[in-house]
């Protein structure tokens, strides 16, 4: 009877043995399911947090470009604002006078806009050439077309109506030609 006492004894043990064994395989399994949940919100924070610093850099470089730009450009309104007068002042050089007053009149409109022009052009303006060149509709707004012949090539620029413009490398108004076709 002691036997079977210390035998039935040993059975519990071993049954209370299998079932803590149980609970720390169970135990080892959920801390190990919460270290890699947890793993995988570290990963997915680092990434969020190299993305928002790779976005940073972005809008810095980008902010970089738009200033160089602002700087490079900056007079853009002013000059496009001028190139009207100076086009009415080349309208009054082309009218003939015959007086001396009128001549002197003539030589003062010229002296301003021969100011006018290189103050430009000391700012980065320059006139777009034209006359004899290759039509390029970067450059070139085509108001009319003639027949090309031998001594107009075809898709050449043959007459300037109004000249065009360049901010450095900007078309602040594409020159008005007429094109041989």
């Amino acid at each position: 009877m002691a036997e079977d006492k210390s035998k039935e004894l040993h059975e519990e043990d071993e049954v209370k043995e299998d079932e803590v064994l149980d609970n720390n395989d169970e135990t080892q399994d959920d801390q190990q399911s919460k270290i890699d949940e947890l793993t995988s919100k570290l990963d997915e924070m680092e990434n969020k947090f190299l993305r928002s610093q790779a976005e940073i850099q972005n809008i810095q470089n980008h902010a970089k470009k738009e200033q160089t730009n602002l700087i490079k450009y900056e007079g853009q309104k002013l000059v496009t604002e001028l190139l009207p007068i100076i086009d009415n002042l080349q309208r009054a050089l082309s009218v003939k006078v015959d007086d001396e007053s009128g001549k002197q009149l003539k030589t003062g409109v010229q002296m301003v806009t021969d100011h006018l022009i290189k103050a430009l052009k000391n700012n980065g303006v320059e006139e777009i050439q034209s006359l004899n060149q290759p039509f390029d509709p970067q450059f070139h707004q085509a108001v009319q077309t003639i027949d090309a012949d031998e001594n107009n090539p075809k898709d050449t620029v043959v007459q300037v109506l109004q000249p065009g413009y360049l901010l450095k490398d900007r078309v602040l108004r594409p020159a008005m030609v007429v094109v041989a076709q």
